[in-house]
């Protein structure tokens, strides 16, 4: 990888979700997210590695499990994911070559081959996949945002502090 990553950044539904949408007879709706990906969460905190969350859906329970995952960086219900990306990198002072980006479907596909490193769950469809620089083992909703993280970590060669550092705290 060889990546000089300054932030992570991914979508919800299809990554840290497995896409599927539960209603309630209010019309409510609902979604599973996985424990492990709070796992991603702590360790990128740990090595003071950024995270953005952009997804084009606008969801209370979303908001709940970045909230409490302590994600204040996020904005939801994006139309146009590589737009508000460029803005957030601007603010940060840092470049689109410095992102690494976890996306699934074609709500992401505009942002292939614009940030330094593009990577997706082993469930992506198919034109993602195919452009992906990396495809992860792991399907989405089933901790693909942990993979993700320690991936980065990895290439920067502090995974193993990152989680010594964890598990002595």
């Amino acid at each position: 990888m060889e990546k000089n990553i300054k932030l992570l950044v991914s979508d919800i539904d299809g990554v840290w979700t497995d896409g599927s949408f539960y209603y309630d007879f209010n019309g409510d709706s609902f979604r599973k997210f996985n424990t492990k990906d709070g796992f991603g969460v702590a360790l990128a905190k740990l090595v003071d590695l950024p995270i953005l969350i952009l997804s084009g859906e606008d969801n209370e329970m979303v908001r709940f499990r970045l909230t409490k995952l302590k994600i204040e960086d996020y904005k939801l219900g994006v139309t146009n994911k590589l737009q508000v990306l460029i803005d957030h990198c601007a603010k940060l002072n840092i470049y689109l070559s410095e992102v690494a980006y976890l996306g699934d479907d074609m709500n992401d596909y505009n942002i292939i081959n614009k940030v330094g490193l593009f990577a997706c769950p082993s469930d992506a469809y198919m034109r993602v996949k195919d452009k992906a620089d990396i495809i992860l083992e792991t399907a989405g909703g089933q901790g693909a945002f942990r993979e993700f993280v320690e991936n980065i970590l990895q290439d920067k060669g502090v995974l193993d502090w990152a989680y010594d550092l964890y598990l002595n705290n």
